[in-house]
């Protein structure tokens, strides 16, 4: 195990459609000394690397606590995933730096204001990120990260977003495809685009990360639908070795996440590369159904790598 993605509490101060990790119910949170308790066992287990997600790890009354605790317990790197909005005051980005944290996802949905605040369902949502990149890329040696929520209302802004991030110091993008599971009474079957779609988008902005030095691995994509010079892209979950703690107790694998388990129609059981590509999800199919899958030759794959990288983590890292 070399990292611990410890989900302390579901509040959030957004309520992004399609996100259901915004729950402020006393049993979708853990107290401290259950946080120290992970923070101790996984170092002991042997992880070397924090991720501290949500909910909105900012808002949580232990979060500098949490961050210098991990400094403490050895943790090399330190990573908050946030939408950033308490980022975008000096003072608090300044506090959580000095208490340990080397790295920032930054949930980064769109360069239309417009467009952003109706996805985060907050007026002046953007307003506050685009402060919070310039506060946070003040600071030396502070690692930016984008997650990039691939939906139908953003999809084609993609290359543009990439390079626009990049050139304000993002070293590393993650692209996700929106999800409708546990979607509730919301019928959001209309957000998520046809993966066929997005692929010429999604070559252009590894294309474009690429040229500004900063790296993209896209998730849930199956391998026959992205051309074999930009499998790099593809996701090794397993690579990680990371384990998610979400509060209950819930702990497990990334690659038993059901975000990433996904299922293998009858076109991928001849397909070269399926020992190393996560099929497409369950509520995908619900949607568009199976028929844009085509299984890959080992002709096709042939002098091509379909392993892809682990979140650009270095070897050795």
């Amino acid at each position: 195990m070399n990292w611990l993605e410890l989900s302390p509490g579901f509040a959030c101060n957004l309520q992004c459609v399609g996100c259901y990790s915004c729950s402020a119910a006393d049993r979708d949170q853990m107290d401290w000394a259950e946080v120290l308790r992970w923070l101790q066992t996984a170092r002991q287990r042997g992880a070397r690397h924090l991720w501290l997600s949500g909910g909105e790890p900012t808002l949580r009354k232990d979060f500098l606590a949490t961050l210098r605790a991990a400094k403490h317990l050895g943790y090399q790197r330190i990573k908050v995933q946030t939408n950033g909005l308490l980022f975008s005051y000096p003072q608090f980005a300044q506090k959580a730096v000095d208490a340990g944290m080397t790295e920032v996802n930054l949930l980064v949905k769109s360069l239309k204001p417009d467009v952003y605040d109706a996805m985060s369902q907050k007026p002046g949502a953007f307003a506050l990120l685009d402060k919070a990149v310039d506060v946070l890329g003040s600071f030396a040696g502070l690692r930016l990260e984008g997650d990039f929520l691939l939906s139908q209302r953003n999809y084609q802004e993609l290359p543009e977003l990439v390079t626009h991030y990049a050139q304000r110091g993002f070293r590393h993008f993650n692209i996700w495809l929106f999800s409708t599971s546990d979607q509730g009474d919301a019928d959001l079957r209309s957000e998520v685009p046809r993966l066929t779609d997005t692929v010429r988008y999604l070559v252009q902005a590894l294309a474009n990360a690429q040229a500004h030095g900063a790296t993209l691995t896209s998730l849930n994509t199956p391998h026959c639908l992205i051309p074999p010079h930009a499998w790099r892209m593809q996701f090794d979950a397993a690579a990680m070795g990371l384990l998610i703690v979400n509060p209950g107790g819930h702990a497990f694998m990334l690659e038993q996440s059901t975000f990433e388990l996904g299922t293998y129609p009858a076109a991928c059981e001849t397909c070269a590369v399926r020992p190393y590509c996560h099929g497409l999800r369950k509520d995908y199919i619900l949607v568009h159904g199976d028929g844009e899958l085509r299984p890959v030759t080992a002709e096709a794959a042939f002098g091509h790598d379909p392993r892809g990288s682990a979140l650009e983590l270095p070897a050795g890292a």
